[in-house]
């Protein structure tokens, strides 16, 4: 009878969630109006944990003396497999052909719990398209999503990546930034990233701990 109920109780074993930040520096200049771009990579050791949730910060700047626009800029995350598309031409559309025009700052998060699409943000900002931010781009985003080719992508079209995508996988993994500003108007520059993961225990590890926390106490018990 003790045997099943231990059984019982397996499946509703309480998992402690854990949150785990790892963050990048000044990255430095992303080369302008090329594809070459830039990247940098941070790297997670948890191989006994399951990724439950991801967000992305990101902090932008144009070079000293420059002007450069947000939506000459392509960002993507991937982990070698799956791959995210986080900015993607903010703004171009088939009425806005080189998209936002902005030569702000930018210091945002990129969540799957937000509601506001980054491809879209001064709609959500400024209350349309054509209005231009007055000041530097912050806030919780959806990464843009569309896997599209930045020489032709649009508001429209399908988003087909997701931050989710990463959700149920373990957490050793290495993520990397790529970036590129695709126009030749002035060079952008990153000036920090990171990525924080909520996590839990797989499975199999919060089994194991149970069952050697039951053999511990048995023995005391024995003992006693």
């Amino acid at each position: 009878m003790k045997s099943l109920l231990i059984c019982l109780l397996v499946p509703g074993i309480s998992q402690a969630a854990t949150i785990t930040t790892l963050s990048s520096g000044a990255v430095g200049l992303i080369p302008d109006g090329s594809t070459t771009g830039i990247q940098s990579s941070l790297s997670f050791t948890e191989p006994l944990e399951i990724i439950q949730g991801i967000e992305v910060t990101l902090k932008l700047s144009a070079a000293p003396g420059e002007s450069a626009y947000l939506g000459d800029l392509y960002f993507y995350l991937t982990d070698g497999t799956n791959l995210v598309t986080l900015m993607n031409r903010a703004g171009q559309d088939s009425g806005l052909p080189g998209g936002y025009s902005d030569n702000q700052s930018v210091s945002i998060t990129f969540a799957a719990t937000s509601l506001i699409d980054i491809h879209t943000y001064r709609e959500a900002i400024t209350g349309n398209a054509s209005t231009p931010l007055s000041g530097p781009l912050t806030g919780i985003f959806q990464a843009d999503g569309r896997l599209t080719d930045p020489s032709t992508v649009a508001t429209g079209d399908s988003r087909d990546s997701s931050l989710t995508d990463y959700e149920g996988l373990t957490a050793d993994r290495t993520f990397t930034l790529f970036g590129a500003d695709l126009s030749t108007s002035g060079s952008h520059q990153i000036d920090g990233w990171s990525v924080t993961l909520t996590t839990v225990p797989e499975p199999s590890a919060s089994l194991l701990s149970l069952i050697a926390g039951l053999t511990l106490l048995a023995r005391r018990k024995r003992q006693s």
